[in-house]
Order: C-alpha cells, then structure tokens, then sequence
C-alpha cells in the first residue's frame, strides 16, 4: 500500500504520547494497533501487552479491540517507520499514564540493548580433563598463572 511518498514522522503522536488505538492484527508476537490521525499502525510486542508474561497475544486482544496505548518508540529502517507502542505502563480502564516518568520503558530498553552488546561476541570454552590441581590435588582443576 505504497502511495509512493516516503513515510514521514509528522503525523504521528509525539513519544510518549497516550492515545486508545483499534487492533488491526493479532501475530504470535504481538499486536499491530491503527494510530488515529495517520494511516500508520504500530506493534504492541507481547513483551508490552501485560506486565504478566503473555505467550498468546490472541488471549489478550481481539482484532477490532480498542486499547489504551502508549508510543514508546519511533524509528526510521529501510525507509520505512517502525512504531513501537506499551500497553502494559497504560491502565486499560481509564488511559491513565501508570509509568508517567518512562522509568520502567528506559529500564527494558536498557536491559534489552545490554543483552545485544553480547549476544554477537563468540565465547571461548576450555576444558582441562585428566589433571591434577598442584595447590588443592583436585582433578579436573588447572592452577591459573598470572
């Protein structure tokens, strides 16, 4: 649904900004939520649908579903914008903000980027068998030399 026009930022809520969305798609890892104002859709992942872990985001929501969203992220990839939005830090009865200083989003994306900084570095294991510690005569063991 190309209209040939790249897709811009500007008519979407400012970060941070509490709106209630209608569910569009439900995936196995998340939901697609239709932003008023704009044609985009942004995905609620199931890791921000509850602060319970959801494994089956259908058991959640339903297409058509209106929800309390809030958008915690936006980025530009392969010309085309990435909308990340919270259900979980939004109270689904009255829209009301349940995170209002972003601590909670800053922590995950915090422990999210760290987890990345090492799941790209090779780990080398060594194994020392059939040896005899010289300290503590423990097989198994190598003394370290420093």
């Amino acid at each position: 649904m190309n209209s040939g026009r790249p897709e811009t930022m500007e008519n979407l809520p400012a970060l941070y900004t509490i709106f209630q969305g209608e569910v569009a798609m439900v995936t196995d890892y998340g939901a697609f939520i239709k932003i008023p104002g704009c044609r985009k859709q942004g995905l609620v992942h199931r890791t921000h649908m509850s602060s319970c872990r959801v494994d089956k985001p259908s058991e959640i929501v339903d297409v058509g579903d209106k929800v309390w969203v809030k958008l915690i992220g936006r980025e530009m990839k392969n010309d085309r914008i990435k909308v990340s939005l919270s259900m979980k830090v939004v109270n689904q009865g009255t829209g009301k903000d349940l995170d209002p200083n972003n601590v909670i989003i800053e922590q995950e994306e915090r422990r999210r980027r760290s987890f990345q900084d090492y799941t790209g570095q090779k780990i080398t294991l060594e194994a020392v068998l059939n040896t005899t510690c010289k300290k503590c005569g423990c097989k198994g063991k190598e003394e370290k030399k420093t």
